[in-house]
């Protein structure tokens, strides 16, 4: 019996371990180097961005899908935030939008986000983007239904352009504020 009550006991213990561990899931991430942009054109590192439109939906997908393609799923209780424009590789390397960790950020709430780039006829999304390229992009953040819409987006990123998947600290941070009078599009 006394072994059955430590067993017992060190099961919660190791339950509520794990709970502390984890906090709420908001991952707090970190930069050496923070600048903050507003207006509808702003850089992350040699990609110069041009926002031109904003929506809210239910699913992310490419304007004209055709056959397979990769989108992102309705979620019960969720919208997607999405920012449309155009993105243009202003360096001499390939680019892999992947490798910025984005965020929604709505009154002190972050919000996981993510950049796609869309190809040329806009029937399936790219990650990558060669130099000297434009292509257009989306720029999204999943949110709860009952919570307001993100009004900044938050990008991170490293020098060398490769970040791990765990990673928490970067050497910068860009804190995108979205202009109030940018308009809404639902036609994307």
């Amino acid at each position: 019996i006394i072994m059955k009550k430590n067993w017992r006991k060190e099961i919660i213990c190791l339950c509520l371990s794990v709970l502390l561990l984890s906090g709420c899931g908001n991952t707090k991430y970190e930069a050496k180097d923070t600048v903050e942009r507003e207006g509808n054109t702003f850089q992350i590192g040699n990609l110069q961005l041009e926002v031109k439109s904003w929506d809210k939906r239910e699913e992310v997908k490419p304007k004209n899908p055709q056959g397979y393609y990769n989108h992102y799923k309705k979620e019960e209780g969720y919208y997607y935030h999405v920012l449309y424009g155009t993105l243009k590789n202003t360096g001499d390397k390939k680019v892999n939008v992947n490798q910025i960790k984005v965020e929604g950020l709505s009154n002190k709430e972050h919000y996981q986000g993510k950049i796609v780039l869309i190809n040329e006829i806009q029937s399936y999304f790219w990650e990558e983007i060669e130099p000297g390229v434009e292509l257009d992009f989306y720029i999204f953040s999943i949110v709860e239904k009952k919570e307001k819409a993100p009004s900044e987006y938050i990008f991170y990123f490293d020098e060398d352009g490769k970040i791990d998947k765990e990673q928490v600290s970067f050497d910068h941070k860009i804190k995108y504020s979205i202009p109030s009078e940018l308009k809404r599009d639902k036609e994307n």
